[in-house]
């Protein structure tokens, strides 16, 4: 049982025991995060890829909106979702396939990908059920 010496023993609402095998860092509120209402439809993999260029990164939105994470990837409409854009803060590499993560705050990428992915989200949504 040597691969568990360093996992912690937790508990879940319901007081059920289970292992914690990852450790997230947390992402403070800060001024340069990106406020959303969600919409149909709309999901945090998605969102990773249109604000970090990574679908990967899908877990920095949930864990930045503790309270409305319910376990799966849909954001529940009507809801305010903060999306953090400086992730060079928490002190720890991210790394994904595509390399590492920093900031993406005043990047051109944030802000085209945002009015791109209206447009691109509304033809797809368009074709699933239409507006």
């Amino acid at each position: 049982m040597a691969r568990y010496e360093d996992t912690q023993i937790l508990r879940d609402k319901n007081s059920q025991r289970y292992l914690s095998t990852e450790d997230y860092p947390s992402f403070d509120k800060k001024d340069t995060d990106v406020i959303i209402r969600a919409r149909f439809g709309q999901r945090m993999d998605n969102l990773a890829n249109e604000y970090y260029g990574d679908s990967a990164l899908w877990w920095v939105i949930a864990k930045s909106n503790v309270d409305l994470f319910d376990g799966g990837l849909f954001l529940k409409p009507g809801e305010e979702y903060r999306i953090p854009t400086d992730l060079s803060s928490t002190g720890d590499e991210i790394i994904t396939g595509g390399g590492i993560v920093g900031s993406i705050a005043g990047s051109s990428g944030g802000s085209s990908g945002g009015s791109s992915g209206g447009s691109s989200g509304g033809s797809s949504g368009g074709g699933g059920g239409g507006y």
